[in-house]
């Protein structure tokens, strides 16, 4: 970069490259956070397919098929660990927002033990920060998550396993790492993500095996008051799978006989 003169990191002169990567300075990149199993990726084409569908809409250029081989290969290493996959558009090649177009796209891999299994008194409590919406990057697992970082902040002041959220518009959205479920008058729904929020693989994973099992589950606007009705909620990320929830604000739940057949059923899968 032409007009670089100086990097300084914790007050040491720097000439090493990684302080002008644009997911540093911008957050300008996608993650995918995985669970492997007897050493491979587990719903790896659900992960492949909201990568690339984050890298079209970003228009970040990656060569998928090796990051994907790197990626299974560093997985086959620990049969049982979560794999994290961070993508950003590269080290900027030029100073502001503007991509030059000669970025060179970043790959990195991070391996952690297994996480333990969540408690199963399944708290929940409401959060009072809203969601800002952007259709441009709803659904897709982009790198700027200040939000979820200030909701995980509040969060800490209760004594929950996760805090549910809602968007600038007063419908619900998710938790601070999970998609949501909610059965209402008898119907299990998901909300709507086109406006913010993260569609997650096993939130897909879900509805894909549900719709299989002869079950109807629904995305719909659901408003955030829908909690103050709802029979049942359950929770999904790939690190815990389907979890139904116990209370929320307090007010104990129904635990739904199909919600936990249904958890049972992805558990065994894979793919």
């Amino acid at each position: 970069m032409k007009e670089l003169l100086a990097i300084q990191v914790d007050g040491r002169t720097s000439t090493e490259q990684w302080p002008l990567d644009r997911g540093l300075q911008f957050g300008d990149g996608l993650f995918e956070t995985m669970m492997v199993r007897n050493g491979r990726i587990r719903f790896l084409a659900l992960h492949q397919s909201r990568l690339a569908e984050g890298c079209r809409r970003l228009d970040i250029g990656l060569d998928a098929a090796r990051l994907w081989r790197q990626a299974a290969q560093f997985a086959a290493d620990e049969p049982e660990c979560m794999l994290k996959l961070l993508v950003t558009r590269g080290g900027a090649t030029a100073r502001g927002y503007r991509p030059s177009g000669e970025e060179s796209a970043r790959c990195v891999l991070y391996r952690f033990a297994a996480p333990a299994a969540p408690a199963q008194d399944a708290k929940v409590v409401r959060l009072d920060l809203r969601l800002g919406e952007n259709p441009w990057l709803a659904g897709i697992k982009h790198c700027n998550r200040l939000e979820m970082v200030l909701a995980a902040r509040q969060l800490r002041r209760h004594d929950a396993l996760e805090g549910l959220l809602a968007d600038s518009s007063g419908r619900l959205v998710s938790g601070t790492l999970s998609n949501v479920f909610v059965r209402h008058g008898g119907k299990w729904m998901t909300p709507e993500l086109d406006r913010c929020g993260i569609a997650g693989v096993m939130r897909a994973v879900v509805m894909r095996e549900a719709t299989a099992a002869g079950h109807s589950v629904t995305t719909a606007e659901l408003p955030y008051t829908v909690l103050d009705q709802c029979e049942a909620l359950c929770l999904t990320n790939v690190r815990f799978g389907l979890l139904g929830v116990t209370h929320i604000d307090g007010r104990p739940l129904v635990q739904d006989d199909w919600a936990t057949r249904l958890s049972s059923r992805i558990g065994e899968l894979d793919e």
